[in-house]
């Protein structure tokens, strides 16, 4: 991908950035906010503090700086562009990971970690064993959200307290709370310590009883995909002073998880910042990308895109109508016309899953001599000369590109629920409009009708401009 460049500070993150009392911080703010951007500023500069600290009350051990990310691919982004904005120095300890390999890290944890195939197999077996009514998909979720939440032996607490964070629909009332507890999580539970499996809710519990690695700086990217134990950990491995940083966006939230930060542990936070800019979307992607979750609840803790915030304009996003074949003759074109420098702008093919559903796209650009690389589950950001790059949304996240192309926008996009206040259409949503905030410049959608997506109810009209081929 396209080299890349250190970011500068704005005026309105530079209060953010130089912010360097010790204690934890919140920095919220919508995407195209500069979050990441601000973090990695903060990064730096509390590095440098940290340095001159030790130094200044003459202390030998070397200061410890850890960068939490979700992802693998928001990780290799992340370290990529740390490792240009950290002072280099022997008595600095810098490092980035994402939270399960991290917790994995500091435990000294060697077995083998359930994958999510094995994790849903196991569960789903369970699952029809209850004979549950619920969806399977959102049990599922569901038992990810109560095993993060809560620590082992509080897990009774699900029975008592509001299910914060999870929709309205399907609705769990006590007898049904009663059965996910004792039909699911608990056989699931016995089955993991009879036959000695781990998940990665138990990287978390394992990272929290470590021995403590005293980081000075922590910064935590996408907190609001991280559970209440992965926080915990991350608490009991700060140093007795510390500067520690959390950046959020409810809104983005792509896991069924849930972050309380006072029920996490962390200690009333000394200052919440909010970033209220938008310095990557124009005005028209933003307005897009509103009406895509309007009507979402949002707590505090989350930001809708405001189109008034977008500090510039450019065309409406283009939604192309046709099969797929016509969908790709007409990005083809589009990506060798002059509206589109490919020699100095990134372009980012979204889909919902990797894997073969990005076949026909990878034969039209080989086809079309248009070189690309692959982002998802990468550790690495690729230094290579592509401007072309597939990802799935949930590895898109945390990253940009000048223009954001997302064909095929088939049911499969949006199923499993005909409510529309059900958990899963509301995940799918956040999901998909987090994908269209990754557009700097232009966005392009496109399905064929007779597969159309129930996403596309909530297009709102006249912030697209359809093309029929």
């Amino acid at each position: 991908m396209q080299p890349l460049k250190n970011p500068r500070a704005t005026p309105e993150q530079l209060i953010i950035v130089t912010d360097d009392d010790p204690g934890a911080v919140l920095i919220r703010g919508s995407a195209g906010s500069g979050k990441t951007s601000t973090a990695l500023l903060r990064l730096s500069y509390l590095s440098s503090y940290w340095l001159r600290r030790h130094k200044r009350l003459g202390v030998g051990d070397p200061v410890q700086v850890l960068v939490l990310t979700f992802n693998r691919t928001l990780a290799g982004y992340v370290e990529q562009l740390a490792r240009l904005q950290v002072p280099k120095d022997d008595n600095l300890q810098l490092e980035i990971s994402t939270v399960a390999a991290w917790a994995k890290n500091v435990s000294n944890f060697n077995g083998d970690v359930l994958d999510n195939v094995d994790r849903d197999g196991l569960l789903k077996s369970l699952i029809r064993h209850s004979r549950n009514p619920l969806d399977e998909k959102f049990l599922i979720s569901e038992v990810d959200y109560l095993l993060g939440r809560f620590l082992p032996l509080d897990i009774e607490k699900y029975l008592v307290e509001e299910r914060t964070g999870r929709g309205v629909r399907p609705r769990v009332d006590g007898q049904m709370k009663h059965r996910i507890l004792d039909e699911i999580v608990r056989p699931y539970i016995a089955h993991k310590d009879q036959h000695t499996l781990f998940d990665w809710n138990d990287l978390a519990l394992a990272a929290m009883t470590a021995p403590r690695s005293n980081y000075q700086v922590v910064i935590t990217d996408e907190a609001q995909d991280f559970s209440n134990n992965q926080v915990r950990a991350v608490m009991s491995h700060v140093a007795p002073e510390y500067s520690l940083t959390f950046v959020t966006d409810t809104a983005q939230r792509i896991y069924p998880r849930y972050v309380n930060f006072a029920e996490a542990g962390v200690p009333r936070f000394r200052r919440i910042h909010h970033l209220k800019s938008n310095y990557r979307n124009t005005k028209e992607i933003a307005a897009f990308a509103q009406g895509v979750i309007a009507g979402l609840q949002i707590d505090e803790d989350g930001s809708l895109p405001n189109p008034d915030s977008a500090r510039s304009s450019g065309k409406k996003p283009t939604v192309l109508v046709g099969r797929f074949g016509q969908q790709m003759n007409w990005i083809i074109d589009y990506l060798s016309s002059a509206e589109v420098d490919l020699s100095t702008e990134s372009v980012g093919f979204l889909m919902v899953n990797g894997g073969g559903w990005f076949d026909e796209v990878r034969n039209r650009l080989t086809k079309a001599g248009l070189k690309f690389t692959e982002l998802q589950q990468r550790r690495k950001w690729p230094l290579g000369t592509e401007s072309i790059a597939l990802s799935t949304f949930h590895s898109a996240k945390g990253l940009e590109f000048d223009h954001v192309i997302i064909p095929g926008l088939k049911e499969r996009f949006l199923t499993g629920a005909d409510e529309a206040e059900h958990e899963s259409v509301l995940t799918l949503r956040r999901l998909f409009a987090m994908g269209v905030g990754r557009a700097r410049k232009t966005l392009t959608l496109g399905y064929k009708p007779e597969e159309a997506s129930d996403l596309l109810q909530f297009f709102r009209a006249g912030t697209y401009e359809e093309i029929r081929l």
